[in-house]
């Protein structure tokens, strides 16, 4: 066996021993698209209702994060998404006739699926019915399982 298909060998062998996950990344190994649209699905049913649903997603932009210090790799998705509401969402919040909410509740009307320091703390009314459009992001993590999404998953 000559030198080069030995070290070949050796080189393979090690990328496939190896424990992290990157190590079996083969092909596009970042999140997808598709993975950003269940990630805002996911916390569109979390937040808002569980019968929400997503009719149109578009990314506009992607890319990679400097995430200084912090061990791994991160990418961020600009998306806009529109999401149907067919029985609305947290019914219990709708503000009075003065337009005061209950505690717990916001009466913000920005509408957002991000999770930061920013996010909106309490539950939004959505009258049934509504077609709400996000203009968002979401973020994912690499960790040993994949790529954490900022509805918990990994993907």
């Amino acid at each position: 066996m000559s030198k080069s298909k030995i070290v070949a060998a050796a080189l393979l062998a090690a990328s496939l021993t190896a424990g992290r996950a990157e190590a079996f990344c083969l092909f596009s190994c970042d999140p997808t698209v598709d993975n950003a649209r269940s990630v805002f699905e996911n916390r569109l049913k979390k937040k808002f209702d569980p019968d929400a649903k997503v009719v149109k997603f578009e990314v506009s932009r992607f890319w990679q994060l400097d995430v200084e210090g912090a061990g791994h790799k991160a990418v961020e998705f600009y998306f806009t998404g529109t999401a149907e509401f067919p029985k609305g969402a947290n019914l219990d919040c709708k503000p009075d006739a003065a337009g005061a909410v209950k505690d717990g509740c916001s009466a913000s009307n920005y509408y957002s699926t991000t999770v930061s320091n920013q996010e909106i703390k309490g539950r939004q009314y959505i009258e049934p019915g509504a077609k709400i459009e996000f203009k968002d992001e979401t973020r994912f993590d690499q960790a040993p399982s994949g790529w954490k999404g900022q509805d918990g998953n990994s993907y």
